[in-house]
């Protein structure tokens, strides 16, 4: 299966590549920046403009959380609040672009598996991490014994389960999504891949990163919940 990675340039003097997935990441987190520098450049006591969205975001961010992980919410919300804005922006970039129109080579990066795969495994990291801070390493290794000691080699195989059905399910529903709307701007006429478009690159993109921050936090609580919690 080709995911139309393409190189765009190469950076002088390292002969290092720069793909199509690379470009797109950084427009995504350019976007992320510029809204979190206007939003933040003037606070006020009284918040107005995009000072609103960020403080309602940071607050359902928090809420969110602290739904999922408890007390500890506070510690993983700007990690899981990141996720969540890269992953939203990443994923509706093919309505902005009109990806279709250019062969693939302004794409969402989720319709890379690198991309996927390598935010599932930072997912998981911390996690694992979490779960040894708030533990320890003997108390973490204690878990995988439980709720019965013959269940350790299935509760430690979780741990590879779990970052494949998180990768794979976002790069699945985003490639999925952008061969649909690929097939309907070829055999639709114009004004359909628009209606389309609003569901498949903008909906579905915006679900598709919350079933990833929900199972996010998901993992994360299942590690650092102890069983008085």
């Amino acid at each position: 299966m080709h995911d139309n990675v393409n190189v765009v340039f190469e950076i002088p003097y390292l002969n290092l590549p720069v793909t199509n997935v690379v470009v797109m990441s950084w427009i995504a987190m350019i976007v992320i920046i510029l809204w979190a520098f206007l939003a933040t450049r003037k606070m006020r006591l009284v918040p107005k403009g995009l000072q609103n969205t960020a403080e309602i975001f940071v607050e359902a961010v928090n809420n969110f959380t602290g739904n999922f992980i408890g007390k500890d919410a506070k510690t993983f919300a700007p990690y899981i609040g990141t996720l969540g804005l890269f992953l939203v922006v990443s994923n509706t970039l093919g309505a902005l672009f009109m990806s279709e129109l250019t062969g693939g080579l302004i794409a969402p990066p989720t319709r890379s598996l690198a991309v996927p795969v390598a935010l599932a495994l930072m997912t998981i990291i911390i996690a694992i991490g979490a779960g040894i801070y708030k533990k320890g390493i003997t108390g973490f290794i204690k878990r995988l014994f439980k709720p019965l000691p013959f269940l350790f080699p299935f509760n430690l195989l979780e741990f590879i389960t779990k970052p494949l059905s998180l990768s794979m399910r976002l790069f699945g529903n985003i490639l999925g999504a952008y061969i649909l709307m690929e097939l309907i701007f070829v055999n639709l006429p114009y004004g359909f891949p628009s209606i389309a478009c609003m569901y498949f690159d903008l909906f579905d993109g915006g679900l598709q990163a919350f079933v990833f921050v929900l199972l996010t936090s998901l993992y994360i609580s299942e590690e650092v919940k102890t069983e008085e919690e």
